[in-house]
């Protein structure tokens, strides 16, 4: 590749946190889909249905992103940031699911963070 086809380093970072955000944003989208199925038996099916196709079509994205990421960000550096996605789930899932996060939980969150922090200033 020469530098007219390089993407800029904040483009392949980019693609990584769309991939990051639409991966973590699949998972609440699942979690929603089992809690209506849970909740609304067999009326509960087709009220699921668009959840399902949410879900896919965050998936895939995240999947193609990723794959993105890959072609231009070395996977030693990449791979790692995924654990921020745990950080997104964990405040998507007590802000939008109100599940309840013990402090533990946010210490250890806090702390996946730093290590994320330390991966990316070290490129």
């Amino acid at each position: 590749m020469n530098a007219d086809t390089t993407p800029s380093l904040a483009y392949s970072w980019g693609i990584l946190a769309a991939s990051i955000t639409s991966g973590s944003f699949a998972q609440i989208t699942l979690k929603h889909l089992t809690n209506t199925l849970a909740k609304k038996q067999k009326a509960g099916r087709f009220v699921a249905i668009p959840w399902v196709g949410l879900w896919i079509i965050l998936f895939g994205l995240a999947t193609v992103c990723w794959l993105i990421a890959l072609r231009h960000l070395d996977i030693s550096y990449a791979y790692p940031l995924l654990s921020l996605g745990y950080v997104l789930v964990t405040s998507l899932a007590a802000l939008l699911l109100d599940e309840h996060v013990s402090r533990s939980h946010w210490l250890a969150i806090g702390l996946i963070t730093c290590g994320a922090a330390l991966v990316a200033g070290s490129i």
